[in-house]
């Protein structure tokens, strides 16, 4: 087997191995109404949300409903997805919505809050006019989830 080849197979991996976020968090956790707060639509796909706290220009609600249906308080329809167990993403009015499900360390504990994302990316359909944006979960349903971190 050539270089090249063990070396595509093992940036393959690691990129697997690092890309998964710890947050543990189920189609029930994530099904409900959410409240969107999205910043300003003028960024590129460069954009960095890590650190958004606002200002919000654009606050919305949506309900993700069975099995995949995304509701806006307009009644326009979209459609939702659970990212593995890690996020989601909604497509509605002809924007794309994605965030990573909130989760907290302490040690090797992890507290996973599926009420709540971390900053996440919007963009149109076209992939452009980015934005970043949070979202809360209006009826929080669970307590938070524990769990160990596996290494």
């Amino acid at each position: 087997m050539s270089k090249f080849y063990v070396f595509a197979v093992l940036g393959v991996l690691f990129g697997l191995a690092t890309a998964d976020t710890p947050a543990n968090c189920t189609y029930e956790d994530i099904r409900g109404v959410w409240s969107f707060y999205e910043g300003e639509r003028s960024g590129n796909n460069s954009i960095e949300c890590s650190d958004f706290k606002g200002p919000a220009v654009n606050v919305f609600k949506i309900e993700l409903l069975f099995p995949n249906v995304a509701v806006d308080e307009l009644g326009n329809k979209g459609y939702w997805t659970l990212v593995y167990n890690q996020g989601f993403e909604v497509v509605i009015n002809y924007r794309k919505y994605f965030a990573f499900s909130l989760y907290k360390t302490s040690g090797g504990n992890v507290t996973s809050y599926c009420d709540s994302t971390l900053p996440g990316w919007s963009h149109d359909i076209l992939g452009k006019n980015w934005a970043c944006y949070n979202a809360l979960k209006v009826k929080p349903s669970i307590a938070p989830k524990h769990h160990r971190e596996h290494l």
